[in-house]
């Protein structure tokens, strides 16, 4: 299965487009977006401003052409991404069209690293496993599990405070979460590593915890992440391995479309499709959906997200399938979902040319079109990325001066790039000039401010304390030789993190509060932890939960929990 089962990593195809103006649409109910995001893909915007569910006559209550849920009184620019088509369909499917049934214990959506854990963890406990993964391979991305508890944290001589953790996670979501999610996460989490490390054996090379706890204006940036040696790949490589070893059924190319429930509501199974039509997997004991984000489903995005997270410069996720399938075959059925607006996982240092420019990313001096300095360059990405979102047109100005390579290498910090690999990341957007004042033209950027900008920075470089902002002495680099530069920065999205409600075993709530017997949701398909902004600060608690519960779930549903 190596050879099928490789990762993938395809360049995201992208279309610059002119925002249609938010004309506040009547609120969209989850069922109601679920039938209006019906079986649509996602598709350049037309001239006449339809969204594609709009273009098939399928559009949701209250909205009309040219119309989406939030406002976007600045008349932001977006850079719509383009995905795989939408696998849900919302009409009933015949069962005269259904081509084989099969029969298993469990049957999973997605093969990301929850899919992937869930998967090993069932098969594991002498379940029958099937995995239904929609694309041609695996999705894996990033190099970091979160974790409380686990032994590469002991090994490191790192000890963190679970309840000091849960204050931090429920203050930034403002308490609009679910504690017991959390705090099931910060109790078992370290168990379920431990576990994962055990299961994937050498396949990752070494686990280890690369920081410690830091404090940078006042947010801690928690040292819960455990970096894998050899990334994120080889452990959900590893994972369906072993999954396979258990007999474990993993089929590519065949994306779950449509949830089955018998007569008593039992969710009993899942359609999915493939080349030769649709199949009919049963599972007796649970389906599990695991489909990821919905970060390429433009007709979802502009009815959840707000317009400012909407308007970031590129889309650097290569899972270029996840267009919400999990969360539309769970609000079919009347599943409950986080309140809106959902968020996205935004970094800094978007690029025009739709890349992550690295070399930005760093705690260089920050200004706007006013030429006005907004913000501690150390603030954690998700803090950073939100401060550039919300400048004039979603964007600010990342300013550097003298020889690059120098001025990169001083700036460097802890990150895991070399001043060469910074410039290339950044050598295709760079602004040139010799003077301030060139450079001001260049960027569009209010001359006049931005000279006094520049010397109030130099001059709180000069006695090494940032009054104004409180940042880091030892990244307080003066900005006073030429030549200068600057990289035109907005946010770069990486993952939508919202999803359908869930209580602290994974199983599915519906909009009546109760729980939907036999549904599942794991990683980004499910909701209930995060509010307002994805908490990088928290760190790598993204995947963390995906293998704590893929974990727990897998227990659960063979009676070992």
């Amino acid at each position: 299965m190596k050879e099928q089962t490789k990762s993938a990593s395809r360049e995201t195809s992208e279309v610059k487009i002119s925002r249609r103006s938010f004309i506040g649409a009547a609120a969209v109910t989850a069922a109601a977006l679920a039938g209006g995001m019906a079986g649509c893909a996602n598709q350049p915007a037309s001239g006449s401003g339809q969204s594609a569910s709009q273009s098939q006559g399928d559009a949701a209550p209250g909205s009309g052409e040219g119309e989406t849920l939030l406002p976007n009184p600045e008349g932001l620019e977006f850079t719509k991404p383009q995905g795989a088509a939408v696998a849900f369909e919302s009409q009933e499917i015949d069962a005269g069209e259904i081509k084989e049934t099969i029969d298993c214990d469990v049957v999973i959506c997605g093969a990301g690293i929850s899919g992937a854990t869930a998967a090993a963890s069932a098969a594991q406990n002498g379940l029958s496993v099937v995995v239904l993964e929609k694309g041609s391979s695996f999705a894996a991305r990033g190099t970091e599990i979160g974790a409380i508890g686990d032994r590469a944290h002991k090994e490191a001589g790192i000890e963190l405070d679970g309840n000091a953790f849960l204050e931090d996670a429920m203050a930034t979501a403002h308490f609009r979460c679910d504690r017991n999610v959390w705090k099931k996460w910060i109790d078992r989490s370290g168990e379920a590593l431990d576990w994962g490390m055990d299961t994937v054996g050498d396949a990752c090379g070494k686990f280890f915890c690369a920081n410690q706890n830091s404090v940078f204006a006042g947010v801690t940036t928690w040292g819960s992440g455990v970096r894998l040696e050899n990334g994120i790949s080889s452990f959900v490589e590893a994972m369906l391995e072993n999954a396979q070893s258990n007999g474990a059924d993993i089929r590519y190319q065949t994306p779950a479309c449509k949830l089955v429930r018998n007569d008593e509501g039992v969710v009993s199974g899942v359609i999915a499709k493939t080349d030769d039509g649709y199949i009919q997997v049963n599972g007796s004991r649970g389906v599990v959906l695991a489909t990821g984000g919905y970060e390429y489903n433009w007709d979802m995005m502009t009815q959840t997200i707000r317009p400012r997270d909407l308007a970031v410069y590129a889309w650097i996720n290569p899972t270029l399938t996840n267009t919400g399938d999990g969360h539309l075959m769970g609000l079919d059925i009347g599943a409950a979902e986080d309140d809106y607006p959902h968020i996205l996982m935004n970094d800094p240092a978007g690029a025009k040319t739709g890349n992550r420019a690295n070399g930005a990313m760093l705690a260089f001096l920050r200004v706007n079109e006013n030429g006005e300095r907004f913000v501690n360059e150390n603030l954690s990405f998700e803090y950073m990325s939100n401060a550039i979102m919300y400048q004039p047109g979603a964007h600010g100005y990342v300013i550097m001066s003298g020889d690059i390579l120098t001025a990169l290498e001083k700036a460097k910090g802890g990150a895991p790039w070399t001043p060469e690999d910074m410039y290339d990341s950044i050598k295709e957007v760079l602004i040139e000039a010799d003077s301030l004042e060139e450079l001001a033209e260049k960027c569009g950027i209010n001359y006049e401010n931005f000279e006094k900008t520049i010397a109030r920075y130099n001059e709180l470089c000069e006695i090494g304390e940032d009054v104004d902002f409180g940042k880091n002495p030892t990244a307080l680099l003066p900005v006073n030789e030429g030549p200068y530069y600057a990289v035109d920065e907005s946010g770069c999205c990486l993952v939508s993190v919202n999803g359908l409600r869930t209580n602290a075993e994974a199983q599915v709530i519906g909009i009546d509060g109760a729980i939907i017997p036999n549904l599942y949701a794991l990683g980004n398909a499910s909701g209930s932890m995060f509010y307002g902004t994805y908490p990088h600060h928290l760190s790598a608690v993204s995947h963390g939960r995906c293998v704590t519960w893929g974990y727990l779930v897998g227990r659960e549903l063979a009676g070992v929990e």
